[in-house]
């Protein structure tokens, strides 16, 4: 198949998924699928300010220029951003994909259809959320790599996705796999992802991070230390009990499962275990660089972390497309033509997914954060204690402009420093370093605790 066509039928796929991810995306900012950090999101972009941890700033440089775009609200925008970056890993997916299939359509159509609508990459395809621009460089490593392209653009691609989300480190045995050359393949490689990962953290983020933000300060090395490496959030890094761990396995190993329904994980496995003979070196980097998206998703102690397991699924859709050309070539055999009910597949994710994964009608956040603000007295205080419903209010008061003089803060922020100095200026406080509720005294202000805990 000539080149042309290739690229026509990865675009087609694209296209195919976009569309499918334009319907189902929310109206503006959703809590849908462990949207919560949204309003953060949304919030840092349009503000210039630093979101949480660890400041994400490709994400918040991509993000704003989605943000100018002249259709909906902002969250809506970089919903619209998610759904972009996610169907670029499609077509990514599909070009790599051919790399390894030959000139059949089918297995790379079939894999990259499959990949679109595995139900956890389409969710985060319809937020406010870092994972579907993380799976678009995850996929754009691999095809990089699986092209041969310069080293140095294996490197810069890499450094750069670990601005979107520290996790995609996990490339690095795919990243760094070549057999030729391979000392002087691994030292560009390094020193051009060193230079993409510099420059988001370094001129990006310290620009970025030159509006106060509630999350912390860049002006210092140790704030900016503390920011980069996400340090409040270091007592969930493998913190998951013992005890918890084989729930979680199984957790773990049903989402991947459903990912592609049970039949087409098996395909994936097939196709892993066809390049384990075919191409050995392949089958170990990938299967080592989705092994440890894996464990650090299941040994991250929170309730929504198998949200890591995105930037893996280009990884396994791959192994996919592997197996699909096997299960094709067999079925041709049976029944000439018998090939294409590989498509079925991606349409049986599409029947069974598509309830769950809608969120069109979602006006939940949006609506509970506004009936919040516009209910409080003039001048209120309003006091939130759990992280979607502040981002949330954030996002109405800050991005929105409703309701002006209110002023919200949240009570487990309080305790740093640098939130306070921020609320403290809102309040009209020359006085830090005081418990909230003695802060909240002296301003006089009447307040609005919301019962969110």
């Amino acid at each position: 198949m000539s080149r042309r066509k290739k690229i026509a039928t990865a675009a087609v796929g694209a296209l195919a998924a976009l569309l499918v991810y334009l319907l189902t995306a929310p109206p503006s900012l959703t809590w849908a699928h462990h949207g919560a950090d949204g309003g953060d999101l949304a919030t840092a972009v349009v503000r210039h300010r630093l979101p949480h941890p660890p400041g994400f700033p490709v994400y918040l440089l991509l993000g704003d220029l989605f943000a100018r775009l002249p259709w909906g609200d902002p969250a809506r925008r970089l919903g619209s951003m998610s759904a972009v970056a996610a169907a670029a890993a499609v077509g990514l997916l599909s070009l790599a994909g051919w790399r390894l299939v030959g000139d059949n359509p089918r297995p790379v159509f079939f894999a990259s259809l499959a990949l679109a609508f595995a139900p956890l990459f389409w969710s985060q395809a319809l937020i406010v959320e870092v994972y579907a621009l993380a799976a678009f460089f995850a996929a754009l490593v691999m095809w990089l790599v699986l092209q041969r392209g310069p080293d140095w653009a294996v490197g810069l691609a890499w450094g750069l996705g670990m601005g979107v989300h520290p996790t995609l480190l996990f490339l690095a045995p795919l990243a760094l796999w070549r057999s030729e050359r391979p000392l002087r393949r691994l030292v560009v490689v390094v020193l051009s992802a060193l230079v993409g990962w510099g420059m988001a953290y370094g001129p990006l983020l310290l620009v970025w991070g030159s509006n106060p933000s509630p999350w912390g300060s860049v002006s210092t090395p140790g704030g900016w230390w503390d920011v980069v490496s996400g340090r409040m959030y270091h007592g969930y890094l493998f913190a998951l009990p013992g005890a918890a761990w084989p729930r979680r396995l199984l957790a773990a190993a049903g989402l991947l499962a459903r990912q592609f329904t049970p039949l087409g994980a098996a395909a994936a496995a097939g196709g892993w275990l066809l390049l384990w003979r075919e191409r050995r070196s392949l089958a170990v980097t990938s299967g080592l660089a989705a092994g440890l998206f894996i464990l650090y998703a299941i040994g991250y102690n929170t309730t929504d972390s198998l949200v890591y397991l995105v930037p893996s699924l280009p990884l396994a859709a791959l192994w996919l497309a592997v197996g699909g050309e096997w299960a094709a070539a067999w079925a041709d055999k049976k029944l000439r033509g018998a090939g294409w009910l590989l498509l079925l597949l991606p349409l049986l994710q599409l029947l069974f997914f598509w309830p769950a994964v809608d969120l069109h009608g979602d006006r939940e956040a949006l609506c509970w954060a506004q009936e919040q603000l516009r209910s409080a007295p003039p001048q209120a205080i309003v006091l939130s204690g759990q992280d979607a419903h502040t981002a949330a209010l954030w996002y109405v008061h800050d991005v929105l402009a409703e309701r002006p003089d209110v002023v919200v803060v949240d009570r487990h922020l309080w305790g740093r420093a640098a939130y306070q100095a921020l609320v403290a200026g809102d309040l009209g406080l020359a006085v830090q370093e005081r418990s909230l509720q003695a802060a909240c005294a002296l301003t006089g202000r009447p307040v609005v605790s919301l019962a969110d805990e």
